[in-house]
């Protein structure tokens, strides 16, 4: 009888060509192709394939009965207004503490690896959105004295080649309780926390940070460095860009270009054609009406000289700008929370017939990816 059975090679080279929920699929045919999927050398392969498949996830607010309900919506990142999964939910844990925070609104950083980190509440998650899986990270116990409270303001999420561990940092503020003395900023001190996958846990680390301004949209995970903007000394107007390189654990500054101009305009940091770039717009306002947006973009990575404003387009009225869906279109948000998109060249508007909650929405562009969570938070790295 002649054994018609396929080599395991050809095998994976056929399904390595398959989009993610088809492959989650075939899980179900047998033990032999469950286990040969889930197996550290078709993830490899499959992280490493020439053909991917990227979406376009974005996190906004639904209304439901109980009033506005975080959500990822999976759309084309060629065609932003067409969907290409269900909608998912984030989940809310049955013991979260819902205490007072500046900044209570469900962020998303990354992506890394096809994997994003959502911070929500007292919770932080690890999701991997084409397997459709979160996994909620160890509680951060930070103490403090009595009438102060743990404002956490800005976070990051990167992966070290290294180790194969990826790593999550929460930047908090230790302040007063008092409202009042907290708006005043009196008697307030930073902590930065640095959570481990291979270790599943988190560790302090000491470092004396300047100023930062939270702000939609300008956090950004490039070349193995996450990046923030910062104020050195806000009486001086000084900003720059704080950068914490996830392999060596230490904290560095990158100057703005000498001739930026000089405003309180937070830009958004962006990655274009594989460089850093910064996306300057002023901020919103009914009064501010249609303004021109700048886009910088660092030639040379880590040399001031090499900034250059590549591109000045506009006016148009954006709120806030996302992320570049390629070299000829940067995807904004418009008024009423309103998706558009921006011709790089040429000074075209696009609105998108997509909606959300004003001021609510943030998108990433990842490639999907067949890593667990299961197995990377268990202290087993994955090969990269």
């Amino acid at each position: 009888m002649v054994n018609r059975q396929l080599p395991e090679d050809v095998i994976i080279e056929i399904l390595i060509r398959l989009p993610v929920k088809s492959i989650v699929k075939l899980r179900c045919v047998s033990r032999t192709w469950r286990d040969l999927i889930g197996s550290p050398i078709f993830i490899h392969r499959y992280q490493n394939r020439e053909r991917k498949q990227s979406v376009l996830l974005v996190k906004r607010y639904l209304m439901q009965n109980n009033g506005p309900e975080p959500m990822l919506s999976f759309h084309h990142p060629d065609f932003p207004e067409l969907l290409v999964s269900p909608n998912l939910s984030i989940p809310v844990l049955p013991d979260l503490v819902f205490r007072p925070r500046i900044y209570s609104d469900v962020q998303m950083y990354g992506p890394c690896n096809g994997l994003v980190c959502i911070p929500f509440v007292d919770i932080i998650f690890l999701c991997n959105p084409a397997l459709r899986e979160f996994k909620p990270l160890p509680l951060l116990n930070i103490p403090c004295p009595q009438g102060y409270d743990v404002f956490p303001f800005e976070f990051g999420f990167g992966f070290d080649p290294n180790t194969g561990a990826y790593k999550v940092i929460q930047i908090s503020l230790i302040a007063s309780d008092n409202w009042d003395d907290f708006v005043r900023k009196q008697d307030h001190y930073s902590r930065i926390d640095l959570y481990n996958s291979a270790s599943n846990s988190w560790k302090r680390i000491d470092a004396k940070l300047p100023e930062m301004v939270y702000a939609r949209s300008f956090q950004i995970f490039f070349s193995g460095v996450l990046h923030w903007f910062a104020w050195i000394d806000s009486s001086e107007n000084h900003p720059c860009i704080l950068c914490f390189d996830i392999r060596t654990e230490a904290f560095q500054l990158l100057a703005f270009p000498e001739d930026f101009p000089k405003s309180e305009d937070i830009p958004s940091l962006m990655v274009l054609n594989e460089s850093l770039a910064m996306v300057r717009y002023p901020q919103w306002s009914e009064e501010s009406g249609r303004t021109e947006i700048e886009i910088w973009v660092m030639k040379q990575y880590g040399e001031k000289e090499s900034w250059t404003k590549q591109f000045v387009i506009g006016p148009y009225m954006v709120v806030c700008p996302f992320l570049f869906l390629n070299d000829e279109w940067l995807l904004v948000e418009s008024e009423n929370g309103q998706w558009a998109v921006c011709a790089l060249e040429g000074n075209q508007f696009v609105g998108l017939q997509f909606y959300g909650i004003s001021f609510k929405l943030s998108a990433v562009v990842y490639v999907e990816s067949l890593i667990s969570l299961n197995h990377i938070i268990s202290g087993v790295p994955e090969n990269e």
